[in-house]
């Protein structure tokens, strides 16, 4: 479960609304009752469904219907239903809206993935990159969840992860070892995980006794095959990660070269879920 604070709810509100909802307020309906409706246009998974609860909640409605995160559901399927005052109900309408239909796409599609992922390794892990765009992360975190998908590396404070940029500043691969054993005591209870862009590089730290797990970016599902089978010769320890343009179209390849991990930024490129909002104005 990802914990959604009360101060990004009022954010998301604020940003819509920040001031007053002018056109409820010209059109003097804002203190007539109704109920908000959300439905499915298409099959899919929702997610978003904690975040539009809490946005109907903070503006004083009753929350009458939710589905789970990560239902899966068909199309004209309820969603979600409130009940309060029109001002509240139009305030919270368009923000819950976008937010189930971008969320929900991305766990369709993360679900999607690793359905096709699963049917030729049952084992393999899915796991989203951070590209999320700034400020997001909660949110695209609850839909991986709901999708079946693991977040990869939620920020900086988490893995240690090293790419070619910081061997820039170590003078490459080959000091690495000496560098990673004279300082892995500050990071003891941490994994280490390394980056490689070539076969070359990807065989030669096989050898290495000092890190965890190798990521491959962008090696073909040959060279990532040829790598996990030397790996398993070699150090069966070594988690093996295939990183880089892994999508729809290509993870299944990817899945069945019995990599451990398969990471993918494609889930952020999700066409959002077709989801209709319905407000009717309660009988009297």
């Amino acid at each position: 479960m990802i914990y959604i604070t009360d101060e990004i709810i009022d954010k998301i509100i604020k940003e819509d609304m920040p001031y007053s909802d002018i056109t409820t307020e010209m059109l003097g309906i804002g203190e007539e009752n109704g109920t908000i409706s959300f439905y499915t246009r298409s099959a899919g998974v929702i997610a978003g469904v904690t975040i539009a609860g809490k946005i109907f909640s903070k503006l004083d409605c009753e929350i009458i219907s939710s589905v789970s995160e990560g239902a899966q559901l068909t199309a004209g399927s309820l969603i979600f239903q409130a009940k309060g005052k029109a001002s509240a109900l139009h305030a919270g309408w368009k923000i819950s809206l976008n937010t189930l239909e971008y969320l929900s796409g991305i766990a369709t599609l993360c679900h999607e993935m690793a359905e096709i992922a699963y049917s030729v390794n049952k084992n393999i892990m899915l796991a989203a990159t951070r590209k999320s765009m700034p400020l997001s992360r909660e949110l695209v975190t609850l839909a991986f969840q709901a999708g079946g998908v693991s977040a990869h590396r939620l920020g900086l404070s988490e893995t240690v992860l090293i790419f070619k940029q910081h061997l820039e500043f170590i003078g490459g691969l080959d000091n690495l070892e000496s560098v990673i054993k004279s300082s892995k005591h500050k990071m003891a209870e941490k994994k280490i995980i390394l980056e490689t862009e070539n076969m070359q590089d990807s065989l030669k730290a096989l050898h290495f006794d000092f890190i965890d797990g190798l990521q491959l970016d962008k090696l073909s599902p040959d060279e990532v095959s040829i790598i996990v089978k030397e790996r398993n010769k070699i150090n069966k320890h070594i988690l093996i990660l295939a990183a880089g343009g892994i999508n729809k179209n290509n993870i299944k390849e990817y899945a069945a070269t019995q990599a451990d991990v398969i990471v993918s930024s494609a889930f952020f490129h999700a066409k959002p879920l077709d989801i209709k909002a319905v407000i009717e104005k309660d009988e009297k």
